[in-house]
């Protein structure tokens, strides 16, 4: 039962990683579309939103990147307490483990609000 509990664990933390490449992908794309709008002339009225949404993929790039590391340190821990403790789960790691979905869901829900944000940004410039 507790391999089990481990092997969801680590299924969990791998999906979430997979996730978040895709979201890094996804706003690097965002970010490198940003500046090609840049690359043309704007209305000044639009510059605060621009620098608004650069700023925000900036810090939700950063973001995903300190979660994903996170995510990593805690795959490691979690390898490290079940060769320590032959296979029994502590309630650190359980813990750590849902702290870290509780930030993953937050991070997804902060993602698709920008992603929106972005979206209808995109729909009004064209």
């Amino acid at each position: 039962m507790v391999q089990t509990d481990l092997s969801q664990l680590n299924r969990e933390c791998h999906s979430w990683k997979e996730s978040l490449r895709n979201y890094r992908s996804e706003f690097s794309g965002f970010q490198q579309q940003l500046q090609e709008m840049v690359d043309q002339p704007l209305q000044k009225a639009v510059l605060p939103q621009v620098e608004h949404l650069s700023n925000q993929f900036d810090i939700q790039l950063a973001n995903i990147n300190h979660l994903k590391h996170a995510i990593k340190e805690h795959e490691k821990m979690a390898g490290w307490d079940k060769n320590s403790t032959d296979g029994q789960v502590n309630e650190v790691l359980w813990s750590t483990h849902e702290s870290l979905l509780d930030q993953y869901q937050i991070l997804e829900h902060t993602l698709s609000d920008l992603k929106q944000e972005f979206q209808e940004f995109v729909r009004q410039k064209n």
